[in-house]
């Protein structure tokens, strides 16, 4: 790729995605991507136009956006597969019709974007698994019987994930959801085998993350149990349970600060 031509194509895809009466004025394009561009699906660029002093955004056409998205994404592989990594690139275009490229790796903002993340999908966990759990996996194994409770109890025994689902019924038993007595088809155990694997891929993220990145706010833990009402809406004090070691930790989520959503931070409890 001969880089100097390649910047100046996306450069005047951004000059012509610009409405008439930007064309005369200093503009700023930032474009913002992850740690590497090569693992990244999808729409794995954000690009935004603004003024001179990047305090305004500015509206820009909708038929140039494809073409400098996939200019740059080609740039940013390129560099890439030549040891230079970059998350982001800021274009300068001056009414003159020149143009600048800087590139740099935004450490802190990348941080800042994982934590405040992985603090949201750590705290939503149970929730968005007992949602997933009644809209895709007991419809997946065809479960239709009647129950108070499904008991989910998701635990990482040796380093590795463990999956047991039960459910209440009416006379207050506990029974397997899965019953391979009456289902002993081959495609009923199929189903079976990917949605523990889905679980077991969903609880280790958990744990990776609450040990990871959250571990200076999130008490240690190796198993949660999660009671799920036929509604799917959880009681975050009685039907969330996080242990270690089979001791039963604090049900504030287990954790040691409390993330604010309005601020978008963690607050430590004192």
């Amino acid at each position: 790729m001969d880089i100097p031509i390649k910047e100046r194509q996306i450069a005047k895809f951004c000059r012509d995605g610009l409405l008439k009466e930007n064309q005369n004025q200093v503009i700023q394009v930032s474009c913002q991507t992850g740690r590497d561009i090569r693992q990244l699906r999808g729409n794995s660029i954000v690009i935004y136009f603004y003024d001179e002093s990047l305090s305004n955004i500015l509206v820009r056409k909708k038929e140039f956006i494809s073409e400098y998205y996939d200019g740059l994404k080609e740039l940013l592989i390129y560099k890439a597969n030549h040891g230079e990594i970059y998350s982001d690139i800021l274009i300068t275009l001056y009414p003159d019709g020149s143009y600048q490229f800087k590139y740099w790796f935004d450490e802190e903002r990348l941080y800042n974007e994982e934590f405040n993340q992985a603090a949201t999908f750590s705290q939503r966990y149970p929730h968005h698994i007992a949602a997933d759990l009644l809209d895709f996996y007991l419809p997946d194994i065809n479960f239709k019987k009647k129950y108070a409770k499904i008991i989910m109890t998701l635990e990482i025994r040796a380093g590795e994930p463990v999956v047991d689902l039960r459910y209440r019924n009416g006379r207050n038993q506990i029974k397997p959801v899965f019953d391979f007595m009456d289902n002993t088809g081959q495609s009923y155990q199929d189903s079976v085998e990917n949605v523990l694997m889905i679980l077991k891929k969903s609880i280790l993220l958990q744990h990776n993350t609450t040990h990871g990145i959250m571990k200076e706010f999130w008490e240690p833990w190796n198993k949660i149990i999660i009671e799920v009402p036929p509604s799917g809406i959880l009681n975050e004090l009685e039907d969330i349970h996080y242990y270690l070691d089979d001791k039963p930790l604090d049900k504030k989520y287990s954790t040691r600060g409390n993330f604010d959503m309005k601020k978008w931070e963690y607050v430590k409890y004192k």
